[in-house]
């Protein structure tokens, strides 16, 4: 089997079919889908925490997104994810979110508990390896992370809320 049929069938597999707490299957969202012309370069099991900070500005302290911090465990090897949002890989290649383009936001199945999916457009730096050529970043299947619903007692208190994902990556067609 070539290396363009296997994208296709890793893609269908991950991205068409994700398991949703009923069991049933989660359709990937039409705004999700990144540009023709890209095809996943490979998939990626993320386990981590969403870190949120209390904040008082304008009346009673309320919690706000700060960073990522979470592992990811692929067929590349490990990815140390977090703010920017940026991911690492162990051979030293990175991607950064591109700031001049926005980030696109579906809400999850469960928005209460988990986190919203994602579809990120990344930079890469100039070092060489498995991110070097990932353009897109795709965050599906949450579980967790979302801020907690008490509000916090003071401002400046920070906290971690675990949570999983699968991060698809993204590289140009050739």
């Amino acid at each position: 089997m070539n290396r363009q049929k296997i994208s296709m069938w890793i893609a269908a597999a991950v991205l068409f079919v994700s398991a949703s707490p009923s069991g049933a299957a989660e359709a990937l969202p039409t705004a999700l889908q990144p540009p023709a012309g890209y095809t996943v370069a490979f998939t990626a099991k993320a386990s981590g925490v969403q870190i949120y900070t209390s904040t008082a500005e304008a009346g009673a302290p309320k919690w706000i997104f700060d960073a990522p911090l979470a592992e990811l465990t692929s067929s590349a090897g490990v990815i140390h994810h977090y703010a920017g949002p940026s991911w690492e890989a162990a051979d030293g290649s990175k991607v950064t979110r591109d700031t001049a383009s926005p980030v696109v936001t579906v809400p999850a199945t469960q928005a209460s508990r988990d986190i919203p999916w994602l579809l990120i457009k990344v930079v890469a730096d100039p070092a060489a390896g498995s991110l070097s050529k990932v353009g897109y970043v795709q965050r599906i299947s949450t579980q967790g992370g979302v801020a907690p619903s008490t509000p916090p007692v003071r401002a400046g208190t920070k906290i971690g809320v675990p949570y999983t994902a699968t991060y698809v990556f993204y590289t140009k067609s050739d």
